[in-house]
């Protein structure tokens, strides 16, 4: 049983939240003063110093196609460094051409990938479980980030394109390949006015709440996961914490999204979040009022860095 499927002690539950925090504070500085902004921040904790700089190289390496979810830092989080995965890059998965890593993380690693016909090419971001040896827990959850991803079809999310097996029996999915610039950024680089703004704001909150509307929750919405492309077009990602509501599942089957792993953002969270309690949809629209109130004025509505999840 590895660290992903049991429990975190209170201990842990702290270390993730405080090590998350100092990662999130770093990625607000410009990238020459990260380092030394780490260093101050961790003082005499190399352990801690260790777990900060390993996600900021995992950022670094993602180059912005994806987001990364926040069940894919746990194996940062939770004492589990190794980089990479565990296999050696497909040749190939169903009728995709891997072409090269896009990033990694805990769970599964993101390949840009080609799909070659007789009269088009296609270019997609392609997931694929990172583990030979994953868990069932893994695998179940990977599956279901695939489910959720084929019930939504909306412009502004990225949507699934394919899905199966790979030749060694891990399962994958490709979807939309999005290259654009997280939508605080993207507002801020181009001076963007109020109602500019707005109407993007407007525009993830429709995409929310279709998502809502076909009983999903996404559960990690920030900056980060919200896109926008060159041309204006906006795109919501990573649905990999996400949260299906589906009245017509058993207990059993329903639970299979939770984990002992506090998957969230603190500075987006909602405080049932953070209490590990019960989310609904009130928790995406939390996230929303955060995230608005960054794209207003510039910062968040409040600053937990170094605070306990209390």
């Amino acid at each position: 049983m590895t660290s992903r499927s049991r429990e975190l002690t209170a201990a842990e539950r702290e270390r993730f939240l405080r090590i998350d925090a100092i990662f999130d504070a770093a990625l607000d500085l410009e990238p020459n003063d990260r380092a030394d902004y780490v260093a101050r921040t961790c003082a005499d904790d190399d352990a801690l110093r260790g777990r900060v700089q390993l996600l900021l190289d995992a950022h670094a390496r993602s180059s912005g196609f994806l987001g990364s979810p926040a069940i894919d830092l746990a194996g940062v989080l939770l004492d589990d460094p190794t980089p990479g995965s565990d296999h050696p890059a497909p040749l190939r998965a169903g009728p995709f051409r891997i072409v090269r890593e896009l990033g990694h993380g805990g769970m599964g690693v993101v390949y840009l990938a080609e799909r070659e016909g007789a009269e088009f090419q296609q270019r997609v971001a392609l997931k694929l479980v990172r583990h030979l040896g994953a868990t069932d827990a893994v695998r179940r959850r990977f599956v279901e980030e695939r489910r959720i991803l084929a019930l939504l079809e909306h412009p502004n999310i990225a949507h699934l394109i394919d899905g199966g097996l790979t030749t060694e029996g891990l399962p994958y999915f490709a979807m939309e390949l999005v290259e654009g610039e997280p939508i605080d950024t993207y507002c801020s680089t181009r001076h963007l006015s109020i109602d500019q703004r707005i109407d993007l704001f407007v525009e993830v909150c429709e995409a929310v709440q279709y998502a809502h509307e076909h009983l999903v929750i996404h559960r990690d919405l920030k900056p980060s996961n919200i896109l926008v492309r060159a041309d204006g077009q906006l795109k919501l990602l990573d649905f990999g914490i996400a949260k299906l509501l589906d009245p017509l599942r058993s207990g059993d089957e329903a639970g299979a999204t939770q984990t002992g792993l506090i998957a969230l953002t603190p500075e987006y969270a909602a405080p049932e979040q953070i209490r590990g309690q019960t989310v609904s949809t009130a928790t995406d629209t939390y996230a929303l009022g955060v995230l608005l109130y960054r794209l207003l004025a510039g910062q968040r509505p409040y600053e937990v860095r170094g605070l306990t999840p209390a």
